[in-house]
């Protein structure tokens, strides 16, 4: 085989060989910003499903008999924390009608703090 042959067919493989490289990072690249994005989407996701959650709790503690009552008039409740594990919380529920003008307060570090109303 002729010596400029030989040349012509390493310069051939060596450019070959650039593009190869080039397109095998460009795709890695572009696998791992896919996969940086599934999990950040995942993440939003878990985020946000907590919201339904969320209003059914909010609604079952401000409307009447929705979430289920034992015998010594406790309500039960099954949730999920941000972790995904399941706790079982157990309420009982104190009603006190408020008249025209009067401030409900708690005290919180021996202080009276005003009750707010839930939006």
């Amino acid at each position: 085989m002729p010596e400029w042959f030989e040349i012509g067919v390493t310069i051939v493989f060596a450019i070959a060989a650039v593009f190869f490289l080039a397109k095998y990072r460009e795709t890695a690249a572009a696998l791992h910003e896919c996969e940086r994005m599934k999990v950040r989407l995942s993440n939003d996701l878990n985020r946000y499903r907590d919201v339904k959650r969320l209003r059914t709790l909010r609604d079952a503690l401000v409307s009447a008999d929705v979430l289920p009552v034992d015998d010594d008039g406790r309500e039960h409740l099954l949730l999920r924390d941000g972790d995904m594990r399941l706790h079982h919380l157990v309420l009982r529920r104190q009603c006190n009608a408020i008249s025209e003008g009067e401030k409900p307060t708690y005290t919180k570090n021996g202080e009276e703090q005003p009750v707010k109303e839930l939006e």
